[in-house]
């Protein structure tokens, strides 16, 4: 009797096994049911599904990515970054692509809504920022209602190649302020097309010296010889400013031509425009130029001193790396030792990341926020840690300051994994 209703059962059950496959396999998979949600800008009920599966999976780090991603579409973008910061106290792994999505959007955030300052540093994190998919955020910053703001979307779009970008660059050699068409001018540096070159020939009679000085610049970057003489020119600008930047431009063009016309700067009468003629002949390999650099170190006016040192930093040369050492002691000013840790950076040395990381705990907003950004500034993976802390940071600022060091950071580390370096 058994062996006959052993069958039976099966028999029996045998549908009930097939239904329960077939819904199982009918399961809409959790990223398609969340897209379907926000599809239909249903955001409430996506983050009530996410949260529920949460309980179950606390480190189903997709997941928490799916709720980072719902709450941008929301335009909850503060609350998406508290949602990513989640996983670090458990060691979560980062997701560069979705971490810059939170960056960029807090950027169209602030530089739509924030104060004057916060959208200065916004800029100029969308100029450090820009890629081609940003062309559009960089478009509306040529247009906003500050001139620093679109000076620096200018600037960040020196990085980008095409057609698009050069005529936006030309739209903004038009702008109605100089501060602007000299930073499109710099920028078109990289950009060689006819159209391009007839603008900046136009620039060449612009009514500001430093535009003029600018585009004469990128002339001669793209080998238009005849600006060089135009360059040699404003050498002797009334504008300290002027010669500074004259000087500068000379060194980085490396033409030998320009050592003579270098060599009286070094006896001018402003102290910044005498280092910046030396780090120009440096340059050009003029033993005068690393001689007054090294005298310049030791200037009574340490403001001068430390652009000496930062003038061998941008050679990458240590030299000035014994004075900036001595500006981080907690007795100097604090605008000093922050500047000392940046010029650090720059040269590799990390001997600054103690002093930023002690200033992060500072009780003033604005030192913090300083000392965030600095951080973004060491090189390789240096600071991640610590931005990673003041991504929690109480104050709105440095927590957004926090954000754009580390997906600039994120992004130079695949630039560098993408090139093999």
């Amino acid at each position: 009797m058994s062996s006959i209703r052993k069958p039976l059962r099966w028999r029996i059950a045998l549908p009930m096994w097939i239904a329960l496959l077939v819904a199982c396999g009918r399961q809409i998979p959790l990223d398609r049911q969340v897209d379907e949600l926000l599809r239909k800008r249903e955001y409430a009920q996506a983050l009530d599904l996410l949260t529920e599966r949460l309980k179950r999976e606390p480190t189903a780090w997709p997941v928490h990515d799916l709720r980072v991603r719902v709450l941008l579409a929301a335009g909850r973008t503060d609350e998406a970054l508290s949602a990513y910061v989640e996983r670090y106290p458990h060691r979560g792994p980062d997701s560069p692509q979705l971490f810059r999505r939170i960056a960029v959007a807090l950027l169209e955030e602030v530089l739509s809504n924030g104060d004057g300052l916060l959208q200065i540093r916004a800029a100029a994190a969308l100029s450090a920022l820009a890629t081609p998919d940003l062309l559009p955020l960089c478009r509306r910053a040529l247009s906003h209602r500050d001139v620093s703001v679109r000076a620096l979307a200018a600037r960040g779009l020196s990085d980008v190649s095409g057609e698009e970008a050069a005529a936006l660059l030309r739209s903004a050699l038009e702008d109605p302020h100089a501060e602007v068409r000299a930073a499109a001018a710099a920028a078109l540096a990289g950009q060689e097309d006819g159209e391009t070159r007839a603008a900046l020939e136009r620039a060449l009679e612009d009514s500001s010296r430093m535009v003029r000085l600018r585009a004469a610049a990128t002339l001669a970057r793209q080998g238009r010889v005849r600006t060089l003489a135009l360059l040699t020119r404003f050498l002797k600008d009334r504008d300290t400013t002027i010669r500074m930047q004259a000087a500068e431009v000379l060194g980085h063009l490396g033409n030998p031509e320009a050592v003579p016309v270098l060599k009286p700067l070094l006896q001018d009468e402003n102290p910044y425009v005498r280092i910046y003629a030396a780090e120009a002949l440096a340059r050009l390999h003029d033993p005068l130029g690393r001689e007054a650099l090294h005298q310049g170190l030791w200037h009574p006016n340490r403001s001068v001193a430390m652009y000496a040192a930062e003038a061998f930093s941008n050679l990458g040369d240590p030299a000035g790396a014994l004075r900036l050492v001595e500006a981080l002691a907690p007795g100097q000013d604090m605008s000093t030792r922050l500047y000392a840790a940046w010029t650090l950076a720059r040269l590799g040395d990390l001997r600054g990341q103690p002093t930023l990381d002690e200033l992060l705990h500072n009780p003033d907003e604005q030192v913090r926020t300083q000392a965030t950004w600095t951080l973004g500034q060491l090189g390789g993976d240096a600071g991640i840690p610590s931005l990673r802390l003041a991504l929690t940071d109480p104050a709105r600022p440095v927590r957004l300051h926090a954000v754009w060091a580390l997906a600039f950071k994120f992004r130079l580390s695949a630039n560098r994994a993408s090139t093999g370096g």
